[in-house]
């Protein structure tokens, strides 16, 4: 999915991340404390600042435990399309959406119910019989302990 950001989401973050470096100290944001402030998904906002990066309007600042975005070229922003080129990515965000949440919703099933209790309980049992049951091969071949002379220090 290559979405391209429009004109107007553009600029809106960009502007979210010039708020945000200016409330820590110039510090650059990372693309969850943007999508915070615009009130928006975490997965929306980093398909839109990917957009915004292969744009050139930002940078996105890779470490080994956070990834931040600072503004590149504010000046690119006016090479965006104006009219909105992410109808369909909505659509698909949102069935994503409730198909994740269909799944959350059949473990937290799973889970409430007690089969997933039972169903452990059932394998535990059959592994305690299974252990009680066990019976130790005879070791194959000489042993270098077994058939050594005793030691007449």
């Amino acid at each position: 999915m290559d979405v391209q950001a429009n004109y107007d989401d553009g600029h809106l973050v960009v502007a979210a991340v010039r708020v945000l470096k200016h409330r820590a100290s110039g510090r650059p944001p990372t693309v969850e404390e943007i999508a915070e402030l615009l009130r928006q998904s975490r997965e929306w906002t980093g398909v839109l600042v990917s957009a915004l990066e292969r744009a050139g309007v930002v940078r996105v600042l890779s470490g080994p435990f956070e990834t931040r975005v600072e503004v590149r070229d504010h000046r690119a922003l006016e090479s965006l399309p104006r009219e909105d080129t992410t109808a369909g990515v909505d659509e698909e965000l949102r069935e994503f959406s409730a198909q994740k949440k269909k799944e959350e919703e059949a473990l937290r099933n799973l889970f409430a119910s007690g089969k997933a209790l039972e169903k452990q309980r059932k394998k535990l049992e059959e592994l305690g019989k299974d252990l009680k049951s066990y019976k130790p091969r005879p070791p194959k071949g000489p042993s270098l302990f077994r058939d050594s002379p005793p030691d007449e220090s």
